[in-house]
């Protein structure tokens, strides 16, 4: 079969507590997820917190996730492009993703074209307006906090770096994973606009843990959903795009019109 289809996740948080099911049931539909697309995906696009946390000593990485990365790199191996742009749960993203498992790491965001459609992907916590978000961001980015966290232990890392990150997680604010429907901020929908109107056909995010797509002038506004709930991914295939979810999700998504 022809490897022509271009599939987009996020916010799985592998290594997480239970939230919706345990997280070996919520690891199992992934797995079979990333096994299902290896027939027909040319690139798989990961936006961001894939892991609940990832940290990466010189001779260390976490211990959770490990079934998941083995078929990111059989996926690899297969002839996929993995493509793995960092949340604000794994932003610390480093050698050994990319160097043992093949996966490419571009940054905060990429601007690429597929099937002659223009593509901006992020996260989407980028778009955050919050000026507590951006210094956290510029404090754990700093090459001297990297250090510092490397003397740690890694389980005391890892506690810590999951407190930490709690604080910037939109999905766990206010109830917000309860609600059947999710409004996005109107600083975010002007930042996706912004891009839009840049020439970019389609802006595919992350970080709301919600399921979205909406037209926004020229173009169309993706927020990809989670795999806690949803089970959710988009896939763009002859140039049109449609956000699904895959079949062992808990719950149906009830706020886009094309699922499977």
């Amino acid at each position: 079969m022809k490897k022509d289809k271009v599939y987009f996740i996020s916010d799985a948080h592998i290594g997480g507590g239970k939230f919706i099911r345990l997280p070996r049931v919520r690891e199992d539909a992934l797995i079979n997820f990333l096994r299902a697309i290896r027939k027909d995906a040319e690139c798989l696009y990961i936006v961001g917190d894939l892991f609940d946390f990832w940290f990466e000593y010189r001779s260390v990485i976490p211990a959770h996730g490990a079934r998941v990365i083995f078929e990111l790199y059989h996926l690899v191996q297969s002839g996929t492009r993995v493509i793995y742009l960092p949340g604000n749960h794994d932003s610390w993203l480093g050698g050994y993703l990319s160097e043992q498992v093949g996966v490419e790491l571009p940054g905060l965001f990429c601007d690429v074209v597929h099937q002659n459609r223009r593509l901006y992907v992020t996260h989407g916590d980028i778009f955050q307006q919050n000026w507590k978000f951006e210094l956290r961001r510029r404090i754990l980015s700093h090459p001297l906090c990297i250090a510092l966290f490397r003397w740690l232990h890694p389980d005391i890392g890892a506690y810590l770096a999951r407190f930490v990150s709690r604080s910037s997680d939109v999905g766990t604010k206010k109830g917000t994973r309860k609600k059947k429907k999710i409004y996005l901020p109107s600083y975010f929908l002007k930042s996706a606009g912004e891009k839009i109107a840049e020439g970019f056909d389609f802006v595919i995010c992350g970080h709301y843990h919600a399921l979205i797509v909406e037209a926004l002038d020229s173009g169309i506004l993706v927020v990809l959903g989670d795999w806690m709930r949803y089970d959710s991914y988009a896939v763009l295939e002859q140039g049109e795009i449609a956000l699904k979810h895959w079949h062992t999700a808990p719950e149906k998504p009830a706020d886009t019109g094309d699922h499977t």
